[in-house]
This record gives structure tokens, C-alpha cells and sequence, in this order.
């Protein structure tokens, strides 16, 4: 079997398993909505926007008062101790001790850094020693409670609380702003993905017009060479560009297979799922001015703001380093109120009983309380401090170099797409009129042909000149539509609706 005719075969079988599955056509407004909720890239961004998010809520949570209870029910312990005992040596006497205890803590940290802590405990045993030399157990039951309050307050020091805060919203907004900037960059990326898909689409539909007129151009010049109008040559090269166009429709099919999968890869679309891509040439143009555009990208532009963020984020490392060899001071006070039940009571005492007990001794016995001010004054540290800040400015001030240095690639960016524009929009009108002179060309051609008055070679060379002109106009169409997507994600400006994309 001729290889043209085995190319012919695959094709025609690749094209039969292309039919045999349903294929959802898509437009590019409803593939754009499908990968923002469906791709890979969105997933992640939503579940890094949600870390940031939920790291704020702790860091503003860290306000507010919270509680605590710890329990132990029971608490039990029986072991061999080791008893010393003035002037005589050791003994050692087994001491068990089972208790029910619980601690209810409420802590409420105040703006000034400092925490207001309230506790109160209670808990009841039953306690027992085996004196060995005495060949005797005693036991005893008891209860403690107490309630006692504290306070710190540092002082001379960075205030860590606001600190948190202010770097969980500069972090977040940064975030935020991330998430927007990359959905606009999955935007065009899917965007370049569906034209790439289109192109696809419409370079298997021209081979395949290609192939269907070459198939009636050799019909022809098989009976024109049996009736003896044409040479053989011309025969044979009306089969060898047959065979040509089949292969190029192979080329087509799989190159759209491929480019397909790409696109439902990013997507977010099952690979096993057969999809295709609609749109038409129709465009409406728009007058952008680079000033304008210019203006309106440094205006929206998110990663001026992360640059911005990202200073801001250095600045204050630089005094939380800074502040590490400075005088620090603390202020504890605490008031303790407990009570002890008394101990003559016997063994197996109800709770009752000790709870009351407990509360008169708290009654009686004085109050526990006391107020620590401590001082820590840095003496060296072999210039380690100043090192750290040292590095501490140098990031800050690269940083502000790259904001700088943003906006000037911002401007350079938006000049770039704008004048991409324009150019692709120049090409697609002349390409546009060029396609409709070649359609007119070959429609010319074939009619001569027909009537013998020029060769196959002639032919063909105006039916390859129709299919380069169909070509180079599409690929005119996908650069400026490209472009134009481009510049809105540049510029972060619809400028066919003319309105901002972020608030």
C-alpha cells in the first residue's frame, strides 16, 4: 500500500475517534470562569489566601481575653521515698497520694503589651505513708484552693502584640493583593492557552479545505490526463501535492490533540473530557493612549503595593533588631488568696466538709502578694547587634531600590504591550485584505484551470499563496487579541469596557 494512501488511512481513523466522543465547545468568557474556579494555580492561591486570612484573625484574636481548664481526674502516684532525718540516717517510707485537681486560668492581654492573668485552683487528696519502722500507715484527706491574680508589664521593649498585628495585615493585604495579580495572570494564560487551541482548531480546518480542494484538483487532472489534455507530469504532481495535504492534516490533528490537553490541563478540565474552543474575527477596536496607560498601570498596578509592603516588612525587622540591645525592663505583681483544710480533720473527710474548712483558713490566713521589678542592661556583644542591624538596613534599603526599579519596568512594560497593539492591529487589517485578494486569486485560478489556460504548478502555487494568507491572518488575529489581553492585565484597566479591575 502507497504510504500516502496509510497516511490517509490515519488520518481518517484519527479523525473517526475525534467523532466518536462527545466535544463541549467552549467560548473564552467560559473557560476563563472554569479555570478560576477549577485550575490547579486558583486552588492553591485561594488556600494561600485563606493561611494569610486566618493568621490575621489569630494575630487580632491575641486581643482578646481567653480561658483555659485543666483537669486531672485522677492524679494518682504510690512510691518508695527516701526520708531524711536530723542526726539519724535516712529511712524510707512509702508515700501515696491521689488527688482530683482542676485550674480554671483567664489571661487578658492588654494593648500595653502586658497581661492581666486571673487563676484559680482547687484540688482535693487523699495522702498516705507507710512508716516502715513503725509497721504503720497514716493517712489524711485535705483540700487547697486558691485564687490568685497577676500582672506583667514589660517595659523599655518593642511592643511584639501590635507588632504581630501590623505584620499579619501587611502580610495578608500582600496576599491579597498576590491573588488578584495572579487571577489576572491565569486570565491571560488561558486566554494564550484558548488561542493556541484556536489556531489549532482553524489551521485542522484549513488543511483540511486544503485537502478536500486538492482531492478535486486531482479528480480533475486524472480525467484531463485520460482524455489527454494535460501532460503526465502535471498528473503526478497533482498526486504528490495530494499526498502533501494529507500529511499536513495529520500535522493539524495532532497538533491540536496536543495543544488541547494543555489548555484542559490548565484549565481544570478531566483530560479524558473532549473540548473544543468557539469564537469569531470579530473585534471592536479601542484608542489607548500611552500616557494614559502608563498612568493607570503605576495607579493599579498590584506588585507596586507588595514592593511597598515588602519596605514597610523591612523597616520594621530593622527595629525589631535594633531593639535587641536595648535596656529592657519587666514589672510582675500577683495577689494570692489560698486556703488550706485543716489537717486534724480524720481521713475520708466529705468534700463538703474540706471545701469549708479551706475557705475559713482562706479567710484567716494573711494574703500572698508581691511586685518584682526587673532590669536587663546589655553590656557587648562583639558588635553582633550592630552586624544584624547593619544587614537589617541593607535588605531594607535593596528593597526600596526594587520599588524604584518596579515602576520603571512598569513603565517599560506598558510602552512595550501598547505599541504590540498597535502593531498587531495594523497587520491584522492589511492581512485581513490580503486573504480576501488571495480567495479572489485562487477563485480566479481554478476557473483558468478549469479551462486549460494555465498548468497544476500555477494552480497550486495560488492555492498555497490562499492558504499562507489565511494563516498569517489568523496568527495577525491571535497577536493582537493576545496583546489586548495583555495590556489589561498590564494596565489592570478594561479599556474595551473602560472601568479598573480592581477597586
Amino acid at each position: 500500500m502507497k504510504r500516502s494512501n496509510l497516511i490517509m488511512l490515519f488520518a481518517l481513523a484519527l479523525g473517526a475517534t475525534t467523532a466518536a466522543r462527545e466535544r463541549t465547545m467552549l467560548t473564552l468568557d467560559q473557560a476563563i470562569a472554569i479555570a478560576l474556579e477549577k485550575s490547579y494555580q486558583m486552588k492553591a492561591l485561594r488556600l494561600s489566601l485563606i493561611q494569610s486570612e486566618q493568621n490575621l484573625v489569630a494575630a487580632r484574636n491575641r486581643f482578646r481575653t481567653n480561658a483555659s481548664l485543666a483537669l486531672n481526674t485522677p492524679y494518682w502516684r504510690e512510691s518508695v521515698s527516701e526520708i531524711q532525718v536530723a542526726g539519724q540516717l535516712p529511712v524510707y517510707n512509702t508515700i501515696g497520694d491521689i488527688r482530683y485537681q482542676g485550674t480554671l486560668d483567664i489571661s487578658q492581654p492588654l494593648p500595653t503589651n502586658g497581661s492581666l492573668r486571673l487563676q484559680s485552683q482547687a484540688y482535693h487528696r487523699d495522702v498516705s505513708t507507710y512508716e516502715l519502722d513503725l509497721d504503720q500507715t497514716k493517712k489524711r484527706s485535705e483540700l487547697i484552693s486558691s485564687v490568685s491574680l497577676r500582672f506583667t508589664q514589660p517595659l523599655f521593649s518593642l511592643n511584639t502584640l501590635k507588632l504581630n498585628l501590623t505584620t499579619a495585615n501587611l502580610n495578608f493585604e500582600r496576599t491579597r493583593n498576590l491573588f488578584r495579580r495572579s487571577e489576572l495572570n491565569i486570565i491571560y494564560s488561558v486566554t494564550n492557552a484558548f488561542f493556541d487551541l484556536y489556531q489549532s482548531t482553524r489551521a485542522l480546518q484549513i488543511a483540511q479545505d486544503n485537502l478536500r480542494q486538492q482531492q478535486e484538483l486531482y479528480e480533475l487532472a486524472a480525467k484531463k490526463y485520460a482524455s489527454g489534455l494535460i501532460p503526465e507530469v502535471e498528473a503526478l504532481q497533482m498526486e504528490v501535492d495530494l499526498a502533501q495535504s494529507r500529511s499536513d492534516l495529520l500535522s493539524a490533528e495532532v497538533a491540536l490533540w496536543r495543544n488541547e490537553d494543555e489548555f484542559k490541563q490548565l484549565v481544570g478540565i478531566q483530560l479524558q473530557d473532549s473540548v473544543g474552543v468557539k469564537t469569531d474575527f470579530q473585534y471592536q477596536p479601542f484608542v489607548v493612549e500611552e500616557a494614559a496607560a502608563v498612568q493607570r498601570a503605576l495607579k493599579y498596578r498590584s506588585e507596586l503595593r507588595e514592593n511597598e509592603i515588602s519596605v514597610e516588612l523591612a523597616r520594621l525587622n530593622v527595629k525589631e533588631v535594633d531593639a535587641r540591645k536595648a535596656i529592657r525592663g519587666d514589672i510582675d505583681a500577683f495577689y494570692d488568696l489560698t486556703g488550706v483544710s485543716d489537717s486534724n480533720l480524720p481521713y475520708g473527710s466529705t468534700w463538703a466538709e474540706l471545701w469549708t474548712s479551706s475557705q475559713n483558713d482562706m479567710k484567716r490566713r494573711p494574703h500572698n502578694r508581691g511586685v518584682v521589678f526587673s532590669l536587663s542592661v546589655p553590656l557587648w556583644d562583639w558588635g553582633v547587634n550592630s552586624a544584624e542591624v547593619q544587614s537589617a538596613q541593607a535588605a531594607l534599603e535593596n528593597g526600596r531600590l526594587m520599588l524604584q526599579e518596579e515602576k520603571v519596568t512598569i513603565q517599560r512594560q506598558v510602552r512595550e504591550v501598547v505599541s504590540r497593539l498597535r502593531e498587531s492591529e495594523s497587520r491584522m487589517q492589511v492581512l485581513q485584505r490580503n486573504q480576501e485578494v488571495a480567495q479572489r486569486a485562487f477563485d480566479i485560478s481554478l476557473a483558468r484551470f478549469n479551462n486549460g489556460d494555465i498548468t497544476s504548478q500555477e494552480l497550486a502555487l495560488d492555492r498555497n499563496r490562499l492558504t499562507q494568507a489565511k494563516t498569517s491572518y489568523l496568527n495577525a488575529y491571535i497577536d493582537y487579541k493576545l496583546a489586548a489581553a495583555d495590556l489589561k492585565r498590564k494596565t489592570m484597566w478594561d479599556w474595551e469596557k473602560d472601568r479598573p479591575l480592581v477597586e
